[in-house]
């Protein structure tokens, strides 16, 4: 009940800040939105009567720190362009406001994420139902099927061009529908594999790990960082509560990993081109590790100042998202609008912005800033304080159902990513992925009845020739 009175009291702060913002920018207003930021995690975290705090709000929180609030305190005051990112065109007076913005929306997403903890709701130590290996062996052979075709159809060497030859991540072909079930199958393994007996782990881990590595390689690092998430928020859970410091070391040493990734993404696997980019490559700033979350900053300004004089998009800028998991259906809104793609899709806006029409890359987008530009101000309290509720109702309802445990542990794996990823959580990964576990809990639950039906039906087959 305190922690919900705290952000009671957060929420009403922000507001009044938000409110109250300048519409130039103000270092000091800009570092009291940070220390506010800050207070309110650590008295989250303090206060919170979880049995284990490592989970989805500890890793959005970190991101959404490095995404909103680092550049406006510890760059902007002195080196406005110190990335190339920020070269690109935005107002500067809209830092301050768009910073107060950001906190503002996660106030709400806070005071969202804390309003079940009044109800008492009782936290099982381990979640009631189970996962029998042949469901589990389901998951794995998906897994392999849909990497081999995935790999066969060129779809292993169009990633690994991406980084190393500068092509486009969104070209796609046939091999893109093999990588979402892959990519749905490594999450099914990843999330249920603590639900197996211990001595089964070793096997199925070490082939995820291998998947990680492979994707590492290439320069592709979302669904390694998912992977590697779901992996130790479920370890700390339900094998070995992590103590601060071990997550602390965690966490130190997959910042270093990611920005080696980031760096030397471009040289391929060349061991000579890594020692010469490393030779050349300088950190003059703490900060400077984080880049890649950190310049979304940029994103949120953009979107900011792009809703100051136009109207506000509501459902119309997530068509795309909305219909994705339904093959074929963007592509025929795309065809049959009379908007330009960029104003149907989540995600697009900032790179049309920054970057213009014919970009071959995009700059990712801001949740805040998508949330801001759907609904205005009231509408991006609401929308933030209903993804806190629904992260907090997907972690009590795991412990009973296996379709809301999966649920959390998609949270979990884009923690980090949620916050410069578009407002609408991937509606095509949540879908195909339930869709994907119903089909495999209801074959394992009905195998035999299966069987003896096509046993019968074969049988029936035969009479007649």
């Amino acid at each position: 009940m305190l922690t919900y009175l705290l952000n009671i009291v957060f929420a009403v702060v922000a507001t009044v800040l938000y409110i109250k913002a300048p519409w130039t920018y103000s270092y000091d207003y800009c570092a009291w939105l940070m220390g506010l930021f800050v207070a309110q995690n650590v008295l989250f975290f303090a206060t919170n009567k979880r049995q284990n705090w490592l989970g989805f709000e500890f890793f959005f929180a970190l991101s959404f720190f490095l995404v909103n609030f680092v550049y406006p305190v510890f760059y902007a005051p002195t080196e406005r362009i110190y990335w190339s990112f920020f070269s690109f065109s935005f107002n500067d007076n809209y830092v301050t406001r768009a910073t107060a913005l950001a906190y503002f929306a996660y106030a709400w997403y806070m005071l969202g994420a804390t309003r079940l903890l009044q109800l008492r709701r009782i936290e099982p130590a381990e979640p009631t139902f189970t996962i029998s290996m042949r469901q589990y062996i389901w998951f794995f052979g998906i897994t392999i099927v849909a990497w081999i075709l995935y790999v066969a159809t060129g779809g292993l060497a169009a990633l690994q061009s991406v980084y190393a030859d500068g092509e486009n991540l969104r070209d796609v072909g046939i091999y893109s529908y093999f990588n979402n079930i892959f990519t749905i199958g490594c999450y099914l393994m990843a999330i249920f594999i603590f639900r197996l007996p211990k001595q089964k782990w070793w096997f199925y881990l070490l082939v995820i790990v291998s998947f990680m590595l492979i994707l590492l390689s290439t320069g592709s690092r979302q669904l390694a960082v998912s992977l590697a998430l779901i992996l130790i928020v479920g370890f700390s859970m339900y094998v070995y509560h992590l103590r601060w410091w071990q997550v602390a070391t965690l966490v130190a040493g997959g910042s270093v990993l990611l920005f080696l990734v980031m760096t030397l993404r471009k040289e391929g696997l060349d061991p000579g081109a890594w020692q010469t980019k490393l030779a050349h490559t300088r950190l003059e700033n703490f900060w400077d590790i984080y880049e890649d979350l950190i310049v979304n900053d940029v994103n949120l300004f953009a979107l900011f100042g792009w809703a100051q004089t136009h109207e506000l998009t509501w459902f119309t800028g997530m068509s795309l998202d909305l219909s994705s998991p339904i093959p074929g259906l963007a592509g025929y809104i795309v065809s049959h609008s009379d908007l330009p793609p960029q104003m149907l899709h989540g995600g697009d806006l900032p790179s049309y912005l920054l970057l213009g029409p014919k970009a071959t890359w995009g700059t990712g987008t801001n949740m805040v800033g998508e949330a801001y530009r759907s609904f205005g101000i009231i509408g991006t309290a609401f929308s933030m304080f209903l993804i806190g509720l629904w992260v907090k109702e997907s972690y009590y309802r795991a412990y009973n159902s296996v379709y809301w445990y999966l649920m959390y542990f998609l949270l979990v794996g884009h923690a980090l990513i949620y916050p410069r990823a578009p407002l609408l959580f991937d509606p095509r990964l949540v879908t195909w992925s339930l869709l994907l576990l119903l089909i495999v809990m209801t074959i394992t639950s009905h195998q035999n009845e299966i069987a003896k039906w096509l046993n019968g039906l074969f049988r029936r087959k035969e009479e007649q020739k």
